[in-house]
């Protein structure tokens, strides 16, 4: 009989059944049995079987968010009945997705597995002040703290969650976790993180061990061993402090005009940055490869201009734009100031840090209450377009330089909207519903992308489509609640103005097929993470030869080494730039090609960051680039 029950609880929490895994929780406490046991062999084998399935690309996220929500269900009545004493008190996690940072399925999958292990997890949820994580931590005398991060421009929080840790004499009392996708051990490394990994399972697996290592609680966290660490890192922090008192992107920024105020442009190359962009996208014959680092941000820099500024001043951001094309003399700017245009035009609350991306503070409650708006003066959408085009004009006219918009795709605009793990597990329980709101974000953007046109707005138009991703979802479920609605109304009005249609998709996995071949995708900016290439993430050897034919590939450098500003840096952007370009010219001619591909990076890189590192990248692909085009090309 017990056995039968343990077996029924997993089979609930495999099949994401929040009633069974209650009513057969009870039925274990009715019966007299071991919660304790019922979480273990039930509840969490369930989880443990499912993430299996998941790590075999057997299921996908939408099965592990539902799959947790019916494990939570049934330990909230088996928890209270366990009696613990206190050697045996579960270890304490604080998690949360990084301040600025509003993407919580990883963090989410995380939780779960390190529940169903046996820790207590305090979930600080999405866009967690760096403060917050502190005080948490202390309140409960913390085990671990673990954080998120999916966007590059938010990483640089994590490391500021650690320094207030180190100034509050308790880095030593727990154990740091840091994760997402543009996360590398490198990076948590430099961080002082103790630990990075690719998924959640391994992660569960580190912490579990982790913690083991850690002296007893009343130890680390007595006022003594606090006093202790306050000494331990008042040197180390008083370094950073001194570091820290200068604007980095500032200083570089006065540099690089100072520079050119001296010498202008070093050399004067043999095309435009519009003809050598058109004519790469084209496959043409080209002087060398274009170049263009997603740093769009960071451009404000050389206006002095904040965040804040940039991103809601129409002069502000055409001034950063143009004074950074100029000055970097990069072969285009992409206008992305943030991703909550569209859905802030929703109704969805968006704070705008001083020199911060924007991000969602609240989602909509009922996906009911969604109407769609029109695209007029005071949206959000509307000012974006009218930015864009004084920028476009300006950047055409002075510097040549085109200028391609940004806006967020259909999908995206949602999850932004009402929460990216709500409407993952609702297109499993509630798909009708997901489906209706997926088409009214479908017709607003439709609406923003015909205004960019209709404006003269842009030279090209760039559509965030994030959620095509082989571990997030299966090709058939992202076909059904995005690629469908892309497909028949979006890609459409791009043809219909004869405009290229324009992807980036920082995810890790892409469904390319659908993104490239299905849509007719003519150029795609990409980003590519080594250490989950097992997952399918996937680099210029795989695209070229798969895509080539008929789309330009735009990629793939990592946008988190452009932070340090050292000369080591620097010289690293130099060399990965010209690696990248020395192993792309040998695949674009073994595929019968000359210039299909854009030198970038895979994300944008964060706005807190230099800009010396983002020169460096430009001026090697202009310095190597002609010769290495004609050694390999002709």
């Amino acid at each position: 009989m017990e056995l039968a029950i343990l077996n029924k609880l997993a089979e609930a929490v495999i099949e994401g059944d929040d009633d069974l895994a209650e009513e057969l929780s009870q039925e274990v406490l009715d019966k007299g049995l071991d919660p304790y046991e019922a979480i273990v062999d039930g509840l969490a084998k369930g989880m443990m079987i499912i993430s299996d399935k998941y790590e075999k690309g057997e299921a996908f996220v939408p099965n592990l968010l539902i799959a947790s929500s019916a494990m939570y269900a049934g330990m909230e009545i088996l928890s209270p009945q366990i009696q613990t004493n206190d050697t045996e008190k579960a270890a304490v996690g604080v998690i949360g997705s990084i301040e600025g940072d509003v993407h919580d399925i990883g963090k989410n999958l995380v939780k779960t597995m390190l529940s169903a292990s046996g820790f207590n997890m305090i979930d600080l949820g999405a866009d967690v002040p760096v403060e917050r994580f502190i005080e948490v931590a202390k309140e409960q005398k913390a085990d671990l703290i673990s954080m998120s991060a999916l966007m590059t421009t938010t990483m640089t929080n994590m490391e500021k969650v650690i320094e207030m840790l180190q100034e509050e004499g308790v880095r030593d009392s727990l154990r740091i976790m840091v994760g997402g996708a543009p996360v590398s051990e490198e990076f948590a490394h430099a961080i002082g993180a103790d630990s990075t990994h690719a998924d959640a399972l391994h992660a569960s697996e580190w912490a579990n061990e982790s913690v083991k290592e850690l002296d007893p609680n009343q130890i680390r966290w007595s006022e003594e061993k606090i006093n202790l660490g306050k000494v331990k890192y008042r040197e180390i922090l008083s370094k950073k402090k001194v570091k820290g008192k200068t604007d980095i992107g500032l200083d570089t920024a006065k540099e690089i005009i100072e520079e050119f105020e001296k010498v202008g442009v070093k050399s004067k190359e043999q095309m435009s940055h519009m003809d050598r962009t058109l004519a790469s996208m084209g496959d043409k014959k080209v002087d060398r490869l274009p170049v263009y680092p997603l740093a769009c941000g960071i451009y404000r820099k050389f206006a002095e201009q904040n965040y804040k500024q940039y991103a809601t001043d129409p002069n502000a951001f055409v001034e950063s734009a143009f004074l950074g094309s100029k000055y970097l003399d990069t072969d285009m700017f992409v206008g992305l100031i943030d991703l909550s245009a569209t859905s802030a035009d929703f109704g969805c609350k968006i704070k705008y840090p001083e020199d911060d991306t924007p991000s969602s503070e609240g989602h909509l409650k009922i996906y009911e209450d969604i109407e769609v708006p029109e695209v007029k003066e005071g949206t959000r959408a509307y000012e974006l377009v009218m930015a864009s085009k004084m920028a476009t004009e300006k950047l055409n006219k002075d510097l040549k330089t085109p200028f391609v918009g940004f806006h967020e795709g259909p999908l995206l605009t949602l999850t932004q909207l009402m929460g990216a793990d709500r409407v993952l597990m609702d297109m499993k329980t509630h798909p009708d519903v997901v489906l209706e709101a997926v088409q009214k974000c479908t017709d607003y953007i439709c609406q923003v992308s015909e205004l960019f046109f209709e404006e003269n707005a842009c030279n090209a138009l760039c559509i965030d489509n994030l959620w095509s991703n082989n571990v997030i979802m299966s090709e058939e479920d992202y076909w059904k609640f995005d690629g469908k609605f892309v497909y028949d109304q979006h890609v459409p009005i791009f043809k219909k103005y004869d405009q290229p249609y324009i992807i980036h998709n920082c995810a890790d996995a892409v469904h390319f097929d659908t993104q490239i071949k299905k849509f007719g995708t003519q150029l795609f900016s990409y980003a590519h993470y080594p250490k989950l290439r097992s997952k399918g993430s996937q680099n210029y050897a795989d695209l070229i030869p798969k895509y080539g034919d008929t789309c330009c590939m735009m990629g793939e450098i990592n946008p988190v080494d452009f932070m340090d500003h050292s000369a080591g840096g620097v010289q690293k952007i130099k060399d990965d730039t010209k690696e990248l370009l020395e192993g792309v010219l040998p695949v674009l001619k073994e595929n019968g090609m000359q210039s299909k591909y854009v030198l970038s990076t895979g994300c944008e890189i964060p706005p807190g960051g230099p800009l010396n590192t983002v020169k460096a990248m430009v001026d090697i692909a202009k310095e190597l680039g002609p010769q290495l085009q004609k050694d390999n090309i002709g």
